[in-house]
């Protein structure tokens, strides 16, 4: 309730003094709009003086004997231009409407019986300007004609002049009243401005100032019970933050475990698949593989092939021929499920082989490039590249359409990075389906598995680049040599 009394009166009291702002602001620029309509006034009335000084100046001249014919015709065409120009401002002058500034000043009375007063000399200047003119155009000139005009013009001059002077006297006067005036309502609404502030002080801010001062012991107050009450919360605070950072701590403690387990397992999943890869490939190479070379070796040991029907000797011949491709396939097969160069001679020339392999099957260019000479490392390592490259090189056969695969090994920093490049159509990664693919997905867990990250560049129409990076403590650091450039190998 005393907040809204406040507010209110503060309210009032800006009100009054937003007011007497904007209406001293009005006054003073409708005195400044006031002011510059007067100097333009004072400056056709001037204006008026020397052009009526001028016309004088130019009759004598025209009657002068000693100016030629040719510039008297120029003065009186001076003469005629100067004369509508004077009149049209002395009219101007007297309507208050001035034309060529687009001001509407209205005379006082007093300024309008001096124009009155002048009106019959303007007149008399005018007649007998006009009346010069039409003697200067006549052949013969009349010299005593001329010079009683002159001498009524210069009589009437000098009373126009005089009038004129008084004429911009009273406008000074009247400016100077308008200021005056201005000036006794700037005090006036300074007077009231600070009686406003005065009683604004009294009845708003001094009854604020001590409720303030109240509110402020009895906030200090409660600052200080609620600062006891703070730090009993922050005792009880930092009991909390130590329990829950301990439960923190055992929880990532389990969460680490929990991977660390989940790794363990995945890593004797893939170890498993890949024993059971490495016995099947033994299995088909030792045992189907001797079986069909058999076949294919007693198949062409029989002799009495010729005694046989035509049509018995083309399926025969076809037999054969069946058996060469299975037995391609089944070692095909056999090198896919666990190549033995990879755990004879490494992975570079197991990749050599591979790239070799499926540059003879699909006709597309399939290279190696590596700086690394007879370079072994760590099993799983090898076996893990060995797999991310041969599922690479297939999505880009089967899927990208590609004419060139360049696969790479080589230092990178502490880092070994296999990269597998390709200029087929690529595709949008960030698709649902691109981000399910089963290959992708085995390839990043693969690469997990190794400690390494794995990272894919692609886009629609800009193909494909698969980069896996395994730090140096996985890789071993055996029997490796470097060579100064990178040398493709085919």
């Amino acid at each position: 309730m005393v907040t809204t009394r406040f507010t209110r009166r503060y309210i009032v009291a800006l009100s009054l003094v937003a007011g007497l702002t904007i209406c001293g602001q009005f006054l003073i620029h409708r005195q400044l709009d006031g002011q510059t309509s007067d100097a333009y006034v004072l400056n056709y009335a001037g204006r008026q003086r020397f052009q009526s000084q001028q016309i004088v100046k130019d009759a004598l001249l025209m009657t002068s004997q000693a100016i030629p014919a040719a510039s008297v015709n120029a003065l009186a065409q001076t003469q005629r231009q100067l004369l509508a120009r004077w009149e049209r401002f002395h009219q101007e002058l007297m309507s208050g409407h001035l034309t060529d500034l687009g001001l509407t000043v209205p005379n006082s009375p007093t300024v309008q019986t001096l124009f009155r007063q002048l009106d019959p000399h303007f007149r008399t200047i005018r007649d007998q300007a006009h009346r010069l003119l039409t003697l200067a155009g006549q052949p013969i000139r009349d010299s005593r004609a001329e010079q009683a005009a002159i001498q009524t013009l210069l009589t009437h001059d000098t009373l126009f002049l005089n009038r004129m002077d008084a004429i911009v006297r009273q406008y000074s006067r009247e400016a100077e009243q308008k200021v005056e005036r201005l000036r006794t309502i700037e005090n006036w609404l300074l007077l009231i401005t600070l009686v406003v502030l005065v009683l604004e002080a009294l009845l708003i801010f001094s009854p604020a100032v001590r409720m303030i001062r109240e509110a402020v012991d009895r906030l200090t107050a409660a600052h200080q019970q609620a600062a006891q009450a703070n730090e009993a919360l922050q005792r009880t605070n930092q009991s909390l933050k130590l329990a829950q950072q301990q439960l923190m701590h055992e929880t990532a403690l389990r969460h680490k475990q929990q991977l660390t387990e989940q790794r363990v397992r995945l890593s004797a999943v893939v170890q498993g698949q890949e024993e059971e890869r490495r016995r099947l490939s033994r299995e088909l190479h030792d045992g189907i593989g001797q079986m069909l070379t058999g076949a294919k070796l007693l198949s062409e040991n029989v002799r009495s092939i010729d005694q046989l029907p035509p049509t018995d000797q083309t399926t025969f011949g076809k037999l054969k021929t069946l058996l060469v491709r299975i037995i391609q396939e089944t070692r095909h097969v056999s090198n896919n499920l666990m190549p033995p160069v990879l755990s004879d001679f490494g992975l570079l020339a197991a990749l050599r082989l591979l790239t070799e392999q499926q540059h003879e099957q699909t006709g597309i260019e399939v290279s190696l490039q590596t700086k690394l000479v007879d370079a072994r490392f760590n099993p799983a390592v090898e076996i893990g590249l060995y797999r991310i490259a041969q599922e690479a090189i297939n999505n880009a056969t089967k899927h990208a359409d590609a004419s060139r695969i360049l696969v790479s090994l080589n230092w990178r920093g502490d880092q070994l990075q296999l990269r597998i490049q390709d200029d087929g159509c690529g595709f949008d990664y960030s698709f649902p389906a691109a981000v399910r693919s089963q290959g992708l997905h085995n390839m990043r867990e693969r690469a997990k598995l190794l400690d390494g990250s794995f990272r894919l560049l692609t886009r629609p129409r800009a193909g494909t680049t698969v980069q896996v990076y395994v730090p140096i403590s996985v890789a071993t650091q055996s029997a490796m040599r470097s060579i100064a450039a990178a040398t493709p190998i085919y």
